[in-house]
């Protein structure tokens, strides 16, 4: 019997040593996962903590980057602004100049209808000493000598000379592929027989005669014109003329250009241009419009202008003056 319970004892101690083990199995196990997850959290704030300080870091490279490419487009505005109020002054003493010589046109034109006025009120009065005579001046006929003055200062108005100008040595180059408006015009014949259609040459477009209808038409609203200028020139004002609208048929402008672009040209035909400004003719019967561009500063003996749209007739379209105003290539200052 004592030996049964010394055998049940030692049972029961084993026992509790199993459920010892298990115990401490359990424990290791639990430490083990504490274990990794506070490695996992520790390694997630020294990630966090890494990422914090390259954003520190990057926020100030981009700070000092931001900081040296302000101060880089501060210093370009400057220049900019510079630049701009250059152009500017320049652009005032040339307007200032244009005015002055304007003005001094105007005052000359006045001497001139004075000068003729005198002239003829002495030829009156010395017909009259003699009796009277035919042929004598008329009030009406010194009204339309003066009418006649004026028109010629009116038609060239703008104050610049015109490198494009035919009579003072411009020439048409080409017209690429713009068809001449031919439907109006009238046939060309010998002995009474007709023989060809005739048409208008573009060459009215680089002449001062601005007489309603003589002008060069194309078919459509789009059309192209090079011109050969009198020297070479870097070019500062384009002039579009038109007639105006109390001369046209039905005071219907229909058929001026509306929308056009200029370019130079480094050769008569070369395949790409220097665009110097894109247009909206608007001012008739004759508006005058600066370069926009020239960013080379480029001298040039080719000016083409290409006519976009116009004022919606489908038929043709009538460009009655195109002209180029600038400086003439100088080799003793281009040289200085």
């Amino acid at each position: 019997a004592l030996f049964q319970e010394s055998i049940q004892e030692l049972e029961g101690v084993v026992r509790g040593l199993q459920e010892d083990s298990v115990r401490i199995h359990g424990d290791m196990k639990s430490w083990e996962l504490f274990k990794d997850k506070e490695i996992r959290r520790v390694n997630r704030k020294s990630q966090n903590a890494a990422k914090v300080l390259r954003e520190a870091k990057d926020s100030e490279s981009n700070a000092r980057h931001e900081k040296e490419i302000t101060a880089a487009i501060s210093a370009e505005l400057v220049a900019r602004l510079v630049k701009l109020e250059e152009e500017n002054k320049e652009l005032r003493n040339s307007l200032q100049g244009l005015q002055e010589s304007l003005e001094k046109k105007l005052l000359d034109l006045d001497g001139e209808v004075d000068e003729l006025t005198k002239r003829v009120d002495a030829d009156d009065a010395e017909e009259e000493a003699l009796g009277g005579s035919v042929g004598a001046v008329s009030g009406s006929g010194v009204q339309g000598m003066i009418d006649r003055a004026l028109d010629k200062f009116a038609a060239d108005r703008v104050g610049m000379p015109d490198y494009a100008l035919e009579s003072s040595g411009g020439i048409v180059f080409t017209i690429g592929e713009t068809e001449p408006y031919t439907k109006d015009t009238p046939w060309m014949g010998v002995f009474g027989i007709s023989i060809w259609k005739g048409c208008k040459t573009p060459r009215l477009a680089i002449q001062a005669d601005n007489s309603p209808g003589n002008c060069w038409s194309f078919y459509g609203d789009r059309g192209t014109l090079t011109i050969q200028l009198s020297a070479q020139v870097f070019p500062e004002y384009f002039t579009l003329d038109h007639i105006p609208l109390d001369l046209a048929p039905g005071k219907n402008a229909s058929s001026a250009p509306k929308h056009f672009r200029v370019l130079g040209l480094d050769y008569g035909n070369a395949p790409k241009g220097h665009v110097l400004g894109n247009y909206e003719f608007t001012k008739f019967p004759i508006e005058t419009f600066a370069v926009q561009q020239n960013p080379y500063e480029k001298y040039f003996r080719f000016i083409k202008i290409e006519v976009l749209s116009n004022y919606g007739n489908k038929d043709y379209t009538c460009l009655y003056r195109f002209r180029v105003h600038g400086k003439p290539y100088d080799i003793d200052t281009y040289n200085g």
